[in-house]
C-alpha cells in the first residue's frame, strides 16, 4: 500500500481551494467590488452550499457506480474535465458577474470529483489501518496548502490558474493510476442509516468547521484592516503558508496516537491549542507576532484534521461509505455557508465602533466555535 499516492488527488485538491477560498476569491472581489466583504460573503455562502447538494449527490451516485463498476475513478476524471477551465477563469475573468460564473463552475466540477474521492480511504484500506492513513490524507492535505499558498504568492492572474489546475490534474493522476491496479476492499452497497454517534460527529466537525472558515475568510481582512499591512494578499500568503506547513508535521504525529489512544483526546488537546494560539492572535499588534500564532495553531490544526478522518470511518458505515462521507462532509459545506453569515454582520457592526475591531471579533469568534465543537465530539462512543 501506498497511502502517499493514494491521497496525491487530496493534495491537488487542497491546492486549488486554499488558493481560491484563503486568497484569491477575497482578492479578486476587492479588486472587482464596491462592497468586497458583503459580496465575498455572499459568494462563499453560495458556493458552499452548491458544494454540500453536488458532494451528496455524486456520494450516491458513487456509491452505486462502485458496486456495479468496483471503483469511482469516472467521477474523479469528470469532476476534473469541469474544474480545470473554471479555475483558470476565476484568475483572469474582468467583472464580477463572470467572477461569479467561474467561481460555480468550479464548484460544480471539485465536488462532483471530490465528494465520491473522500471514500477512497474506506475503499482500500483495513479498518485497522484507517488512523495511518488518515494521517498521509492530512499530510497530503497540508502539502497541498503550502504548495497553493506559495503559488499564489509568486504568481498573479492565469499564470496562477494554470498553475494550479497542473497541480489538480497531476495529483488526479497519481491517485487515479495508482487505484488502477489495487484491489478495492470487498463491498456490499447498503442503504445509508446513520447512527447517533454518526450525526453527533457530523454536528462536532459543523461546529469546528464555523470556527475553521471564520479564520480562513476573515484572515485576509484581519491582516489589511487590523494589522494595516498595504500588501495584505502576500501577508496573508505568508500567515497561511506558515500555517500549513505547521500543519504538515501535526498532521504526521497525530497518525499513530490516532490510531493508539481515544481519538478524542488526539482531537481536544489540538482543539485547545488552537484556541490558545488563535485568542493571542486575535490580540497581535504586529505581523511578527501572528507568524508565531499561525505556527502553534497550524501544528494544532494538522493534528485535529487527522484524528477528525480516523474518526470519521470509525463511526460512518462502510456499506454506503461515499454517501456518509458527502453527508458528513455537508458538515463543512454547511460551515462554508454560516462562518461568513454569521460573522459578517458582527464584523462590520464592529468595524463601525473602532476600525479594524471587527476581524479581530471574528477571531474570538473562532475560539468559541472550536470549544463547542469540541465539547461535543466527547458525546460519541468509540470502540
Amino acid at each position: 500500500m501506498q497511502p502517499a499516492r493514494l491521497g496525491a488527488f487530496w493534495f491537488g485538491i487542497q491546492v486549488v481551494w486554499t488558493s481560491v477560498l484563503g486568497v484569491i476569491l477575497q482578492d479578486r472581489v476587492s479588486a472587482l467590488s464596491a462592497q468586497p466583504v458583503r459580496d465575498y460573503a455572499l459568494m462563499a455562502a453560495i458556493g458552499a452550499g452548491l458544494a454540500a447538494v453536488i458532494q451528496i449527490a455524486a456520494g450516491l451516485l458513487s456509491d452505486r457506480f462502485r458496486s456495479r463498476s468496483g471503483d469511482r475513478r469516472a467521477f474523479y476524471r469528470a469532476g476534473v474535465l469541469v474544474a480545470v477551465p473554471g479555475l483558470i477563469a476565476v484568475t483572469a475573468v474582468p467583472s464580477i458577474g463572470w467572477l461569479w460564473v467561474a467561481l460555480l463552475a468550479l464548484q460544480v466540477g471539485m465536488n462532483v470529483a471530490g465528494g465520491p474521492y473522500q471514500a477512497i480511504v474506506g475503499d482500500y484500506v483495513a479498518a485497522s489501518h484507517v488512523g495511518r492513513a488518515s494521517g498521509w490524507m492530512s499530510i497530503n492535505q497540508f502539502a497541498g496548502s503550502v504548495t497553493g499558498l506559495v503559488l499564489t504568492i509568486v504568481l498573479h492572474g492565469a499564470a496562477l490558474g494554470v498553475a494550479l489546475a497542473v497541480c489538480l490534474i497531476a495529483g488526479w493522476w497519481l491517485t487515479d493510476s495508482y487505484v488502477a491496479t489495487r484491489a478495492p476492499v470487498p463491498y456490499v452497497r447498503a442503504p445509508l442509516l446513520l447512527s447517533s454517534d454518526a450525526w453527533t460527529v457530523i454536528v462536532s466537525r459543523g461546529l469546528i468547521n464555523v470556527g475553521f472558515y471564520t479564520l480562513f475568510g476573515f484572515l485576509f481582512f484581519f491582516v489589511r484592516e487590523s494589522l494595516g499591512i498595504v500588501d495584505a494578499r502576500s501577508a496573508t500568503g505568508i500567515l497561511f503558508l506558515v500555517f500549513t506547513i505547521a500543519g504538515v508535521g501535526g498532521a504526521a504525529l497525530a497518525g499513530a496516537p490516532a490510531d493508539r489512544i481515544d481519538k478524542r483526546v488526539v482531537v481536544s488537546i489540538a482543539a485547545a491549542a488552537i484556541a490558545l494560539a488563535v485568542g493571542v492572535f486575535a490580540a497581535a499588534p504586529s505581523f511578527p507576532i501572528a507568524i508565531v500564532c499561525a505556527l502553534g495553531a497550524g501544528a494544532a490544526w494538522g493534528a485535529f484534521f487527522t484524528a477528525d478522518w480516523a474518526i470519521a470511518y470509525a463511526v460512518l458505515p462502510r456499506a454506503a461509505l461515499a454517501s456518509a462521507m458527502g453527508v458528513w462532509n455537508l458538515a463543512a459545506a454547511i460551515a462554508q455557508v454560516a462562518a461568513p453569515a454569521i460573522t459578517e454582520p458582527l464584523v462590520r457592526a464592529a468595524d463601525l465602533r473602532r476600525a479594524g475591531l471587527g476581524p479581530r471579533l471574528a477571531l474570538v469568534c473562532v475560539i468559541v466555535e472550536f470549544g463547542l465543537g469540541t465539547l461535543c465530539l466527547w458525546r460519541v462512543k468509540l470502540r
